[in-house]
């Protein structure tokens, strides 16, 4: 596969390395600076995220540098690995304002969604669903909303951020009767993994997650267990509920102020309407309290099958910030019609390829 977008634009593209990263941050600062999202990057993930189970960076990053050897454009390409239906790709990029406007973001959009296709065509196997290629995008940033339009996305889901101040007055702890909601241990995590799995089964887009993938998630340098609980059915110890949460300092002094983030609340569906999540909701607020934090936060699907809206509605939260998910889903007969004239208007590999890995 030629490693850089079509065109050049004048930049040495290659993979990214793991002694990239420090210039990567630096890229995404100026970015950021700019374009001012609500979600900023931070260090300690570029390096978590270079290190995940799904990440090969020889085949799903690439990063743009000057004559001078200053970076100015990347994309990452994060493949789903355990995915079955659909197959799930993660595309995000950007480039430093100083190079806008000459055409590196389609390019590099149009390199992620190659990449994308090539992975899908060269892992599938019998049983493997469509390829869905997904871009996430704050509902502001409208210019990067239009390229992703242009290119072939669509919008098809809306995800509302949601906060409250912790300086008013919290919920009363109601634990619902037979239910106990205890702090969670990392020996509970299988458990969750389990509950969660089957709390959001009916859930647009999601696809079980496996214990390599869990484990991953909860160790992040994000995650706070100290902050997380579970709900357990007294009369056979199961776990029936649980919140996960964590802290996303990087985005702290952009949004003026510190905040407890929900990254998962889930409760089994024989178990709901029972006030499991309201109570779990309650514990975290007050763990947040105790950290000294200025708010609690969560994201949500506006098309919430469950209805928890008006839930977060009476425990005093609001909405702060949306972000846009789009995507578009192609079959593997579509995956090797767009590769295969791909390959015709590119004719013969540029000078810049390299041997596809094994």
């Amino acid at each position: 596969m030629a490693h850089g977008p079509s065109g050049g634009h004048g930049l040495v593209w290659q993979p990214l390395k793991r002694s990239d990263l420090d210039d990567l941050d630096v890229l995404l600062t100026a970015i950021e600076h700019l374009d001012e999202p609500i979600e900023r990057h931070s260090l300690a993930h570029l390096y978590e995220r270079f290190e995940e189970i799904d990440s090969d960076p020889e085949i799903d990053t690439i990063l743009g540098r000057d004559g001078g050897g200053v970076p100015v454009a990347y994309g990452w390409a994060r493949r789903v690995v355990f995915d079955v239906d659909p197959r799930r790709v993660y595309l995000s990029g950007g480039v430093h304002p100083g190079w806008r406007r000459q055409g590196i973001g389609s390019a590099l959009l149009r390199w992620q969604i190659a990449a994308a296709r090539r992975w899908y065509r060269d892992e599938w196997v019998e049983g493997h669903g469509p390829l869905r290629m997904i871009c996430l995008v704050e509902d502001k940033l409208v210019e990067q909303r239009r390229l992703y339009k242009r290119s072939g996305l669509e919008p098809v889901r809306w995800f509302a951020d949601l906060t409250r101040r912790l300086t008013d007055p919290l919920p009363e702890p109601a634990t619902p009767p037979g239910i106990r909601i205890i702090a969670m241990r990392e020996d509970h995590l299988e458990a969750v993994r389990l509950a969660h799995n089957e709390a959001f089964a009916e859930h647009w887009g999601n696809q079980d997650i496996d214990s390599d993938h869990w484990l991953e998630e909860l160790t992040r340098s994000t995650s706070r267990l100290t902050w997380s609980w579970i709900a357990v059915d007294e009369s056979s110890s199961e776990v029936v509920g649980y919140i996960t949460n964590g802290a996303y300092e990087q985005d702290w002094p952009a949004q003026g102020y510190r905040d407890g983030w929900t990254d998962r609340l889930g409760v089994r569906p024989a178990w709901r309407g029972r006030g499991i999540a309201r109570a779990l909701l309650a514990a975290s607020m007050r763990s947040y309290l105790e950290a000294g934090l200025d708010r609690a936060g969560l994201g949500v699907d506006t098309d919430h099958p469950t209805g928890a809206h008006g839930l977060y509605a009476e425990m005093g939260f609001a909405a702060t910030n949306t972000t846009v998910l789009y995507a578009r889903d192609e079959t593997r007969d579509q995956v090797s019609e767009a590769l295969e004239a791909l390959g015709a208007a590119e004719g013969t590999a540029p000078t810049t390829s390299r041997p596809r890995r094994h």
